[in-house]
């Protein structure tokens, strides 16, 4: 199976190219000067402004910014084609400009609530063009249930000061005929404009309802194409789910295969939890050039965002770095990313993090079926979690009825019966895969010794050491609830993995196990020999633990602790305390 994914090739936009050359012929036909106002039935940062640098350069009350080419390419994965994809244009269209608008004018946003030809004070044309039904809104606009027929685009047409009078066109028996109803008349019209002639008036408006329907027509072709290739990336990760991939490399797959289909600069998966945040997976875009990505924040700097989508129910958020500062925008200006998309991840009803996607070179806005399908990814990055989960506890199981049934030497202690070393770092391996590691509850540790164990040998001989070390490992499993492992970790140590057990309840138990050895000697044939021991508890933390054994670690730190202490007792030791 070809796991790999492509790198992303630009290629030119077709809307892009509609709308320079429109702009240029209209300029160039009709002897006027035309600004060309796109986008209008999105979000507000999606509106863009087509025209030559000399016309907006006369508009002194508009506060926009050049966008670059690249940034109105059409990225599409290696070996796929966007159909017949135009040849190259001339120079003059090619010189027309796009920009983004930092605000938009007062009789814009009036035009987007009632569209209608009208004129303004300075003379120019307002020539609005209306989407048709079936148009396409980007995911905020479409989410919201915006009402109407929206505006999509607007020609904003003036007089040239290089030429005489506009273009004309002749209305007779010959003209053009009429575009349909969806996009013509336009209510609240006037008959006549200032300045213009109702041939010239009727002719730009025209030319208006003819690109309006050549612009829908590409945007649909788009989104078909576009909705092609979401059909072939959900199908490559269907077909990861079913691979004999492990679990950390189909979930690595995963978030390449989604960060090269939608052309981000980076993808991550993250547990966004009480218990810790971290990324369960990362991909980032070899041919940019990006910095490392930096340690994730506590979960106070996520709490916004998970509050938007445990008490809001958002479907989506979008973040970007040049709003008002917040934790989580300062760790996007940290990380070099100036916007991000976050989908949430829920796990069986429980929310468990987010898809989150990263732009860097731009502020990026996603079209509504581009959320659905991250949504789509996001509800298979979860069935791969929990398969992981699945396969863990049936390892688990497994394990169990070695220790209890299956006399298998490699596996198990002799002495004790219990589970040797050999399995307890089997099961530590299976606990930090980095799937399992982010995506099970928290786990503790209990690590025990038998004080002056050396005293007792010298004392009474091996064979009766041997025979404490055996009762004790019975006392142990005895106390303990169905499904727990327990393992001879040492010469006289032994070790208790908790699955879904904090802190607290887990001392509890290393209490209870303590309280049925102390006090109670153990029978031999010496006679019966007293024993006390000695217990450390720690309980694992995502956020900083690197792997099962910086649990162990600890554990073994807080068993120092209580030998130092006294022994005789349990103690527990937390992330980030000293011994």
């Amino acid at each position: 199976m070809a796991t790999g994914v492509g790198s992303a090739i630009a290629q030119p936009s077709l809307t892009d190219s509609l709308l320079r050359r429109s702009v240029q012929a209209i300029s160039t036909y009709c002897h006027v000067q035309c600004v060309l106002w796109a986008g209008l039935e999105g979000a507000p940062g999606e509106v863009r402004v087509y025209s030559t640098p000399a016309a907006i350069a006369q508009r002194a009350d508009l506060e926009l910014s050049l966008i670059e080419a690249d940034d109105l390419a059409t990225a599409i994965p290696t070996g796929e084609t966007l159909a017949a994809s135009p040849p190259p244009e001339a120079e003059e269209w090619a010189a027309i400009a796009c920009f983004v608008p930092h605000h938009l004018p007062e009789w814009l946003v009036t035009q987007q609530q009632l569209p209608r030809l009208t004129q303004l004070d300075t003379g120019e044309l307002l020539i609005p063009i209306l989407a048709q039904e079936f148009g396409t809104m980007d995911a905020d606009a479409a989410l919201s249930g915006s009402p109407g027929t929206p505006l999509q685009l607007l020609l904003q047409v003036g007089r040239s000061p290089q030429s005489g009078e506009p273009f004309e066109a002749d209305d007779g028996e010959d003209s053009a005929p009429s575009p349909p109803q969806a996009f013509s008349p336009l209510p609240n019209s006037r008959s006549t404009f200032s300045g213009w002639s109702p041939q010239t008036v009727t002719s730009l408006k025209r030319l208006g309802d003819q690109l309006g329907l050549a612009y829908n027509s590409l945007l649909w072709r788009e989104k078909f194409e576009r909705s092609q290739r979401q059909i072939a990336l959900m199908g490559r990760i269907v077909h990861l789910l079913n691979s004999r991939l492990e679990t950390d490399d189909i979930l690595q797959q995963i978030a390449a295969e989604l960060g090269q289909g939608l052309t981000c600069d980076r993808c991550l998966l993250m547990r966004l939890q009480a218990a810790g945040v971290g990324p369960v997976a990362h991909w980032a875009r070899t041919q940019a050039d990006l910095a490392a990505l930096p340690s994730i924040e506590s979960v106070e700097v996520w709490q916004p965002v998970i509050d938007t989508f445990l008490d809001n129910g958002a479907s989506y958020l979008t973040v970007r770095a040049d709003t008002a500062p917040t934790a989580l925008q300062n760790w996007l200006r940290h990380l070099g990313a100036v916007s991000a998309l976050l989908v949430p991840i829920f796990i069986q009803a429980d929310f468990f993090g987010v898809v989150c996607l990263l732009d860097h070179s731009k502020i990026r806005y996603y079209a509504v079926d581009e959320v659905q399908t991250v949504g789509q990814v996001g509800d298979h990055a979860a069935i791969a979690l929990v398969s992981a989960q699945h396969h863990h506890d049936s390892h688990r199981q497994t394990t169990l009825r070695l220790q209890v049934m299956t006399p298998q030497i490699n596996l198990r202690d002799a002495h004790t019966q219990l589970l040797n070393r050999e399995a307890f770092e089997q099961e530590l391996r299976q606990l930090s895969r980095p799937a399992l590691w982010t995506a099970q509850p928290p786990f503790s540790l209990i690590v025990c010794d038998i004080d002056y164990f050396k005293l007792i040998n010298d004392a009474y001989g091996f064979s009766v050491g041997d025979q404490i070390l055996s009762q004790l490992a019975q006392r142990l499993r005895r106390r303990l609830r169905q499904g727990t492992l327990a393992y001879r970790y040492g010469g006289e140590e032994f070790a208790l993995i908790l699955p879904r057990t904090p802190l607290g309840p887990a001392l509890d138990v290393a209490d209870r196990l303590l309280n049925a050895i102390h006090g109670h000697p153990f029978e031999t044939a010496a006679g019966p020999v007293a024993v006390t021991v000695s217990f450390g508890v720690a309980q694992q933390d995502p956020r900083g633990d690197r792997d099962a054994w910086s649990v162990l670690q600890r554990a073994d730190q807080a068993l120092q602790n209580a030998k130092r202490q006294g022994r005789d007792c349990a103690k527990a030791l937390e992330f980030g305390l000293g011994a």
